[in-house]
């Protein structure tokens, strides 16, 4: 140590090594002195030494010297090289909880709208119809489908069908509640699960969809417009029945002229 720091014999240590009159904010000198007389008191701890930019891990030892005195003996060990690897593994964990993160999204988003994707939807309605089974809260769905999208891929080309999924994903997101829940169910359809929302109130959340993405412009199309289908979970359903009715609805909506809600 004195060989390290260039301290001279019988200079006290917080000035020989670190040139400071009082004791360093770190030094156990004062704790140890506290300790019992007779009793060795021993503080392991880590340091780093700006006059050499290192880390060590000192281990400090209050001892009885065998003139009566109490001294304080020091081992200094270079940890610098752990350190640099405890650095790089907390730099790795964080990368990995990052990667994490986003392979959980990921997971659970449509790539190409950025809405949730069919594995979200089913997990999130079954969470709702636990709701509803439980507390008899209600829940209603709709399902959404771009009219003469084929049309639009087989004129335009699956770039612009691409374009407009888009584009209804865009406004679908911003007509929905806080509370709503909606996604791509595949293909040009997309589902919006409704929480604590019986039939009526679907149904206006419904026409107000229908009629933001009516008067949205679409000028490489001439225009877009979607037919809706909504149902209300009826006691004993599975999400597969209230899908169905959904489905069916949509059908109706289809045939009596597309662009338009049926329940």
């Amino acid at each position: 140590m004195r060989r390290k720091t260039g301290a001279e014999a019988g200079q006290t240590c917080h000035r020989a090594i670190y040139d400071q009159p009082n004791p360093c904010h770190f030094c156990k000198i004062p704790p140890l002195a506290e300790a019992a007389s007779g009793a060795p008191a021993t503080m392991v701890f880590e340091h780093f030494n700006d006059r050499d930019d290192c880390w060590y891990q000192l281990n400090e030892t209050l001892i009885d010297w065998f003139d009566g005195r109490r001294v304080k003996h020091s081992i200094a060990v270079d940890i610098g090289a752990l350190k640099d690897v405890q650095n790089e593994l907390s730099e790795a964990y964080a990368l990995l909880a990052l990667k994490s993160v986003e392979l959980e999204k990921a997971s659970i988003t449509d790539a190409l709208t950025g809405l949730f994707n069919r594995r979200r939807l089913d997990e999130a309605f079954a969470h709702e119809l636990d709701r509803a089974q439980r507390y008899g809260r209600p829940v209603s769905l709709i399902i959404a489908d771009v009219d003469h999208f084929k049309s639009v891929n087989d004129t335009h080309g699956h770039q612009m069908g691409d374009e407009v999924l888009q584009a209804m994903a865009g406004l679908l997101r911003q007509g929905v509640r806080a509370v709503d829940i909606v996604g791509r169910w595949g293909g040009e359809e997309f589902l919006v699960i409704c929480p604590d929302t019986e039939l009526d109130g679907a149904q206006a959340l419904a026409e107000k969809l229908r009629t933001a993405i009516a008067a949205a412009p679409f000028p490489a199309i001439g225009g877009a417009s979607s037919s809706f289908g909504i149902a209300q979970y009826r006691d004993g359903e599975s999400f597969k029945d209230i899908v169905a009715r959904a489905d069916t609805a949509l059908y109706r909506a289809k045939i009596n002229g597309r662009n338009r809600v049926e329940s």
